[in-house]
C-alpha cells in the first residue's frame, strides 16, 4: 500500500470512471457523493473503493476530500490477491467443518479451491 495526501476539495475518484485502487483513510474526512448528492462522510479507519475492483464496474460514486486526507491506497492486483487468499482460507475452514460432521463426512471433498 502507498500513502497519499489529498488536498481539500480534491477528488479521490469520480462516479462513472474506472476504478484502480482501494482506499483506507488514515486521517481526515472524505465525502461520498452519488449523482451530485452528498450521502455520507468517511473518517479515519474507514475504507471504500472495493466494489469497482471486485466487480470490474465503473465507480458508483464520487469521493471528495472534505479536509486534507491521508489515505492508504492498494492497487487492483494486490487487492484481488488478498481477496482470493481470504476466500481460499474460508473455503478450507468450511471444508474442515463439513469433514468434522459425521453425517456429511461421506461427501466427496477432494475439490481444490482455484488459485
Amino acid at each position: 500500500m502507498k500513502l497519499a495526501v489529498v488536498e481539500i476539495d480534491r477528488f479521490l475518484f469520480e462516479e462513472g470512471k474506472q476504478g484502480s485502487f482501494f482506499y483506507i483513510i488514515q486521517r481526515g474526512e472524505a465525502e461520498l457523493i452519488i449523482k451530485g448528492e452528498s450521502i455520507k462522510t468517511f473518517k479515519e479507519g474507514q475504507s471504500f473503493g472495493e466494489l469497482a475492483l471486485l466487480h470490474g464496474n465503473p465507480r458508483s460514486a464520487t469521493i471528495k476530500a472534505v479536509t486534507e486526507v491521508y489515505v492508504w491506497c492498494m492497487d487492483r492486483t494486490d487487492f484481488k490477491k488478498i481477496i482470493n487468499h481470504i476466500n481460499m482460507l474460508n473455503y478450507e475452514e468450511n471444508k474442515k467443518f463439513v469433514q468434522s460432521v459425521q453425517l456429511l463426512s461421506t461427501l466427496l471433498l477432494n475439490y481444490r479451491y482455484p488459485q
